[in-house]
């Protein structure tokens, strides 16, 4: 499994998405991810691997700005459809994959990545992405799964890795030179 795999999948999956990632995470996502990076001080957040806009649409109403990337143009499409649906018009779109974004050096307040981290190629490489486009003093946060067995998901939901530990994460975190992190397991679903 490589990066266009997953690619291929999202382009696939792009209309059907909003309905299948219900069996994963619920809005609690949201909640976790704006107090994890304090929303209240962040006022432009980038939304790693956007997808369909959820966490992006979900921020929007808590920040002035949402910069939401994605290497799915077909993901891209229902994200602006449905930030038009919900009438949220502080979201940019940007094609852009996770360990190249788009987006100059030290630009957002925040970076965020939700149910991301599984599917790259390099995890390490997209942190150090995340920690790039954001400010000194910003927060990077990223919500994923932990450590699981279930190999069906590398095929039926193109995971590269089948969620991290504790260890795994603080190592990642650590590599890019973030040192003030923490991990917590949280029961979102």
């Amino acid at each position: 499994m490589d990066s266009g795999d997953v690619k291929a999948f999202f382009d696939n999956v792009s209309v059907e998405w909003d309905d299948m990632r219900q069996g994963f995470y619920n809005d609690k996502v949201i909640d976790c991810l704006a107090s994890a990076i304090d929303a209240n001080a962040s006022k432009v957040v980038a939304d790693v691997g956007t997808g369909t806009g959820f966490v992006a649409a979900g921020l929007a109403s808590r920040v002035d700005r949402v910069i939401g990337i994605d290497n799915s143009a077909a993901m891209l499409r229902v994200a602006r459809s449905n930030f038009a649906n919900l009438g949220v018009d502080n979201v940019e779109t940007m094609l852009g994959g996770i360990d190249r974004l788009p987006v100059a050096d030290h630009t957002v307040d925040a970076a965020v990545a939700n149910m991301v981290l599984h599917h790259a190629p390099d995890p390490v490489a997209m942190i150090r992405e995340m920690a790039r486009v954001t400010r000194p003093g910003g927060w990077v946060a990223v919500t994923d799964e932990v450590t699981h067995p279930y190999e069906w998901m590398r095929i039926e939901q193109a995971d590269i890795w089948l969620g991290f530990d504790a260890t795994e994460i603080e190592r990642f975190f650590a590599d890019v030179g973030l040192v003030d992190y923490h991990y917590v397991t949280l029961g979102i679903q």
